[in-house]
């Protein structure tokens, strides 16, 4: 949209103070991070209360231009009066608070990004795209081009029911219809009952939706910076014949059923691996067989770097699920991981909060750069 672009080129870039280690965030970088979020959060909320007055106070005081157009059911013997005008009022206004609500997410993405050093005044122009993408939570299903599919091994029927809620979620949601839906018709029902009472409502949805992006955004910024900063510390020599490429490319497919999610941050995991080590695109049609046997029988150093992959392609999203959990307690009963659930989930929360994972990185990769 020519709107957005617009509006994040002339964003400014401010100064902030930025340490060497671009994967993890400083007190400063914490502190700054979190007043733009709570910022983002007021905006959000002020939005609502903007739109509900716009929407309620005309309508209060000059009913007379909110005219209706009588409508006769005959067939059910009702008589209705259409406010027709009150709803064309409300689609209005509903449009712009959506369309500012947009605007303060891609400030608030913009506003991160910058905070991690991830937006430059010099590299901001290149990076427009990705983070609009971020900001209007647009999702890529590239990891298919890799032959890494997170859907692998799902029953038609399931498939079926999990392609249908990604669709609606696309549609529904990524393009806004959902919210809009619901708020429109939330209005006209609280109209009737609470009137002014509903706004506390608004103002929450508002937040909320709003929370949400801010948090998926520094998920991703995080992540691929991390990404990037373990793509200078991954060992050559490793993954030199097909055994070891058949392994590693079946430990991205392990991650990715484990996730059942089409997430940016693993489809950087999996192009950065299979660039590095020249891994040919080999797409599957069932799960690996033998694996666990497979990565016991594999060089200390591959069956390392394995494990750091399983391990970063459950936090890289941020979240841990209880369906991730059981998987990975299955994981650790078989032999393929040897840390616990709460291990992986005191990382997760380590990668979040921007602490980084220099002990897990050093655990598994060494503490140097071995890029080669």
């Amino acid at each position: 949209n020519a709107l957005y672009r617009r509006f994040f080129h002339r964003l400014p870039v401010r100064a902030v103070e930025h340490d060497e280690a671009i994967h993890t965030l400083s007190e400063d970088e914490v502190r700054f991070i979190r007043g733009r979020h709570r910022l983002a959060l007021v905006l959000a909320a002020a939005l609502a209360v903007a739109g509900f007055l716009a929407y309620y106070l005309p309508v209060y005081w000059l009913p007379q231009l909110f005219l209706t157009l009588p409508l006769r059911i005959d067939a059910l013997g009702l008589s209705v009066d259409v406010p027709w005008v009150e709803l064309i009022w409300g689609v209005l206004l509903m449009v712009i608070e959506l369309y500012c609500l947009v605007l303060v997410n891609i400030w608030a993405v913009h506003e991160i990004a910058v905070a991690t050093g991830l937006v430059t005044a010099d590299t901001k122009h290149e990076r427009t795209e990705a983070l609009l993408k971020v900001a209007l939570e647009e999702r890529s299903r590239d990891l298919l081009r890799y032959g890494i599919d997170p859907l692998l091994g799902l029953n038609r029927g399931v498939l079926f029911a999990f392609n249908l809620v990604l669709r609606l979620k696309g549609f529904l949601g990524s393009k806004l219809l959902q919210y809009a839906v619901r708020r429109l018709l939330g209005r006209l029902a609280v109209r009737e009952v609470l009137d002014f009472v509903g706004m506390p409502l608004y103002m929450a949805i508002n937040a909320w939706a709003t929370h949400v992006v801010i948090r998926e955004a520094k998920v991703i910024i995080m992540g691929q910076q991390l990404v990037e900063h373990i793509k200078g510390r991954l060992p050559a020599g490793i993954a030199a014949d097909d055994d070891a490429h058949e392994l590693l490319y079946d430990t991205l497919q392990l991650v990715a059923v484990s996730k059942r999610d089409f997430h940016d941050n693993h489809l950087l995991l999996t192009r950065t691996l299979l660039e590095r080590y020249a891994i040919a695109i080999r797409p599957q049609e069932q799960l690996p067989e033998g694996y666990a046997d497979r990565l016991r029988a594999a060089p200390e150093a591959l069956r390392q770097l394995c494990a750091l992959l399983l391990i970063l392609g459950f936090i890289l999203d941020g979240q841990i699920s209880s369906r991730e959990r059981r998987r990975l307690a299955a994981l650790h009963e078989a032999g393929i991981l040897r840390v616990s659930v709460a291990e992986v989930r005191g990382w997760c929360r380590a990668f979040t909060s921007g602490a980084g994972l220099e002990p897990l990185l050093a655990a598994h990769l060494g503490g140097a750069s071995m890029s080669g």
